[in-house]
């Protein structure tokens, strides 16, 4: 199994985007991440590109993409602009050759899982969506700017737009009209939504608000679990059977 690297521009900021190929893959799942740490990495952990590897080895093309911002792709951070990032990983991928006519899914993690529901919602061919300690609302950026700044810049180490550090009060108004709750309620295709009850940064509650807003959606939660799903051996055993059930 070869990595490969995947072409994807956005307003001009060329994407870290890479896949790897399951032999005779039975469709594409898109890994979007959500705001990062500054905090190094916990030992053994694989991040993305080892989620990549689980579900390549059953079978799926998986992709994945550092959003403007982060790590290794440039540009300042904004909601907006992550959606229209996630956008063009989408439209590039249907542009891959043997991927055209697959099966794409979504899985979203976090402020990722945000993002995917309204890349969904803005009708990007996506055939399902998988929502992973996703906010319903935004807890923080959009309450108080200043915070949302000092939020991104210091904790989360993204760059932001001279502007925005000037003032960020229109940056701040993106996380308002960009919610979760309000993306789902226009999402048609198949939807899981996996949560934790022991998630510490996004509530609980807040999985059963976005599966009350969706048309259709298979709701797991998970005892126990805590935030960062990856890293979850139920979440990523939960996805799969849903993948297969669904997709495969």
């Amino acid at each position: 199994m070869q990595r490969e690297d995947l072409a994807v521009s956005c307003d001009g900021i060329d994407l870290a985007c890479s896949y790897l190929a399951g032999e005779g893959s039975r469709g594409v799942v898109v890994l979007l991440h959500g705001i990062p740490s500054v905090s190094p990495p916990e030992p053994g952990d694989t991040g993305y590109p080892g989620w990549a590897e689980d579900l390549a080895t059953n079978g799926w093309t998986a992709v994945w993409a550092d959003l403007r911002a982060v790590r290794t792709s440039p540009g300042f951070f904004s909601i907006e602009g992550w959606v229209r990032d996630a956008l063009a990983v989408v439209a590039s991928i249907r542009r891959l050759e043997g991927a055209e006519d697959l099966p794409l899914v979504l899985v979203g993690s976090s402020a990722g899982g945000c993002v995917s529901a309204e890349v969904v919602r803005r009708g990007a061919a996506v055939d399902a969506l998988a929502l992973m300690g996703a906010p319903a609302e935004w807890l923080f950026f959009a309450l108080d700017g200043s915070a949302g700044v000092k939020r991104i810049t210091e904790e989360a180490g993204m760059a932001l737009a001279p502007d925005v550090l000037e003032d960020p009060t229109s940056w701040a108004a993106e996380f308002e009209t960009i919610t979760t709750e309000e993306s789902i309620a226009d999402v048609t295709i198949p939807t899981l939504i996996v949560h934790g009850t022991a998630d510490d940064v996004v509530p609980v509650d807040h999985a059963h608000r976005i599966a009350a807003r969706a048309q259709q959606a298979e709701l797991v939660i998970l005892e126990g679990a805590q935030h960062i799903l990856r890293k979850e051996p139920r979440a990523r055993e939960v996805l799969n059977d849903w993948l297969n059930r669904t997709l495969g």
